[in-house]
């Protein structure tokens, strides 16, 4: 049976204690838990390597199965499906305040919501991602925030956020910002609206931003963005340089790069396998003179 974990009712790194089996989501009992039970949830849930166990019992209490129950892990367990428990059962406990509750202590990376001055947190492993333009470094732009890919709306998006963006993507600079569903329409949620980036921030984390409530914004205002790099050849290596020298890409275009029915724009395997070819064919060609004139020599 599919395994999954999850943290609900707080945020990705604190919440109470849910596993998905035998097809339902349930929770865990929290008989003979311990410290180092909690941080293995946690280092699974990439949260980081510490977190303590919740008694106020305020991420409220479970409707579905209790699965779990008498759970032990060791410090050689980094998944919660290594440690040993009990059998699986949807009654494993029958009280709900036996329900395990966590906070994890680490990994955390907030957006500060303005002007409430709250924080909207993503833990390391959330992600940040272009989708629907020809390249990693082009589309719109998505984000990963509790569970789910979602989009942000292009409300005040402009060329400083884009900036950002592009710098944590590894994309260099920004092109253009663009609005409007640009490289079509995403699904899911709608994470955030309003963002406000200086353009020197390091991350899109570090700039205020509003979380989306409501229906203010559609999918129809995605925001995307066009960067100035490739993440497939970088500009730092030699025959990246050259090949960039050469072959520009069309990296500097401010319009939406959609793919086109039957394009004949050649990849960047294909320009690799053409210079190589040209390379050993040059080598070749060389070879050749030199035997034409060791054999003149000998005559």
């Amino acid at each position: 049976d599919f395994l999954a974990l999850r943290l609900v009712n707080g945020n990705d790194c604190a919440g109470r204690v849910e596993v998905f089996y035998n097809g339902t989501w349930g929770s865990v009992c929290s008989n003979r838990m311990s410290l180092l039970t909690a941080a293995t949830m946690c280092k699974h849930l990439g949260c980081g390597d510490g977190g303590g166990i919740a008694t106020d019992f305020k991420y409220g209490r479970g409707s579905g199965p209790m699965w779990l129950d008498h759970i032990e892990c060791t410090e050689q367990h980094s998944s919660l499906w290594q440690c040993q428990s009990d059998p699986w059962d949807p009654q494993s406990c029958n009280n709900r305040a036996e329900e395990t509750h966590i906070t994890c202590t680490g990994n955390q990376k907030c957006i500060c919501i303005w002007p409430d001055i709250k924080f909207l947190c993503f833990v390391d492993r959330e992600k940040l991602r272009v989708m629907g333009g020809e390249n990693e470094c082009s589309g719109r732009v998505e984000m990963w925030h509790q569970g789910s890919w979602g989009t942000i709306c292009d409300d005040a998006w402009d060329v400083a956020d884009a900036n950002v963006v592009c710098r944590q993507l590894g994309c260099g600079s920004a092109v253009s910002a663009l609005s409007e569903a640009a490289f079509g329409e995403g699904t899911g949620p709608i994470w955030l609206e309003k963002v406000h980036c200086k353009g020197t921030e390091l991350s899109l984390w570090d700039c205020p931003a509003k979380p989306l409530f409501g229906k203010s914004c559609d999918h129809k205002e995605d925001a995307a963005v066009n960067c100035s790099g490739y993440k497939g050849l970088q500009r730092s290596s030699p025959l990246g340089h050259v090949i960039l020298s050469l072959f520009p890409l069309g990296f500097h275009s401010d319009r939406p790069r959609r793919p086109a029915a039957g394009s004949t724009r050649l990849s960047v395997p294909v320009i690799l396998c053409i210079i190589l070819g040209t390379l050993l064919c040059l080598v070749l060609a060389i070879l050749a003179g030199q035997i034409r004139r060791a054999r003149a020599q000998k005559r």
